[in-house]
């Protein structure tokens, strides 16, 4: 009886899943989802706390949970962290009573037996809800939030409406000018991102960099320097820049550059790690090399996505643009923060005109290219 052929695809997935399955990444996981629910489970603590002393009026005068003093005095964040590593681990020891822990579900998955269960019947489903309630009344004391303010402090606001409903004239000009500057200065700088955006995010991809420890390090590396750099506002790394080679455009295409190839790689990334692996697996089997698999397995499908993913980030850059110009890093922004400052509001309506129409006009047009492409 002549023997089964063995399907090239299904051994590559075999082993895939051997190397998932090794109790050395069953203990990684572990440890990650204790660490995620620890992490959560003090997020709630530190909440808790905080309302406490909000509604006593016992804060601190930074409005955040408790002054130096009483910190050094009470100890009252290592003994929460200890609090929460605690409940995180009994939560994790007995979960099959208590309930699938978020870390546990967000790592490993959750029971079978909870697979189908609508939220209110699960403990993560209700823990859930307490973080995200939690969240928004701290968040609300925190920022002050003053609705009342809002609504009834209608006088300081109408000079500033009547301005910007009678446009000036006077700095229409030089308005176009800059405004021009400030389109090219957006052009310049997503240009500038997409090659670099374009390689790197095969480093930060997780599915194609699982196969040894050297590009295992290599992801981690990219995704943590990609995460720092998006974390700074293109505001700051403009200042950072405007330092460094001066006040004007190019300063403003180096901050946008900086924050566009950070932002670009998080979009291309995770394009990258939603591909259909069908193809690359197929291609791997046949012991096609690493840029093979790439060029023929992964770019292909990746392309489409790439191109509407520029144009978006082009879209967001033209935005973000005009703000750039207020600590010096030209466009159009360059002349709007001195009318602010002045209270000029005709001539400040004449620029915030000449801005929406650019960006109506930008959203128009990488919307009719975004439907090309798809």
């Amino acid at each position: 009886m002549a023997a089964v052929p063995r399907d090239p695809i299904s051994d590559v997935q075999q082993r895939i899943l051997e190397r998932q399955n090794t109790p050395w990444k069953k203990g990684v996981r572990r440890l990650q989802g204790l660490f995620v629910d620890a992490v959560l489970i003090l997020l709630v603590l530190l909440m808790l706390e905080f309302l406490a002393l909000a509604f006593s009026g016992r804060r601190g005068p930074t409005g955040l949970l408790l002054t130096p003093e009483e910190i050094l005095d009470r100890l009252t964040y290592p003994w929460l962290a200890l609090a929460a590593g605690f409940l995180a681990l009994v939560w994790n020891l007995f979960y099959r009573a208590i309930g699938t822990s978020p870390g546990r579900a967000l790592v490993r998955g959750a029971m079978k037996e909870e697979e189908n269960l609508p939220w209110t019947q699960t403990s993560r489903g209700w823990f859930s809800v307490l973080l995200i309630q939690l969240t928004f009344f701290t968040g609300w004391l925190v920022t002050e939030v003053q609705v009342v303010a809002f609504l009834t402090k209608f006088s300081k606001a109408q000079d500033i409406v009547r301005g910007l409903m009678n446009p000036s004239a006077d700095v229409l000009h030089q308005g176009l000018i800059l405004l021009v500057q400030t389109i090219f200065l957006a052009f310049m700088a997503t240009a500038f991102a997409i090659p670099i955006a374009f390689a790197v995010s095969f480093l930060a991809a997780r599915n194609l960099t699982r196969a040894n420890f050297w590009s295992r390090t290599a992801y981690l590396v990219v995704r943590t320097l990609m995460n720092l750099t998006r974390a700074v506002e293109p505001l700051v790394w403009a200042l950072i820049f405007i330092s460094w080679v001066g006040i004007g455009p190019f300063a403003g295409v180096l901050a946008l550059w900086v924050h566009s190839v950070a932002a670009l790689v998080k979009l291309y990334s995770e394009q990258i790690e939603s591909i259909d692996n069908g193809p690359v697996e197929a291609i791997t089997a046949t012991g096609a090399s690493t840029l093979q698999v790439l060029r023929y397995g992964v770019v292909p499908q990746v392309i489409p996505p790439f191109l509407s993913f520029t144009i978006y980030r082009w879209d967001i850059n033209v935005r973000m643009s005009t703000i750039i110009g207020f600590v010096g890093g030209g466009g159009i922004g360059y002349i709007l923060k001195p009318r602010v400052d002045l209270g000029a509001w005709g001539e400040v309506g004449t620029l915030v005109i000449l801005i929406a129409v650019t960006v109506w006009m930008m959203d128009i047009v990488s919307a009719k290219i975004r439907e090309r492409i798809v």
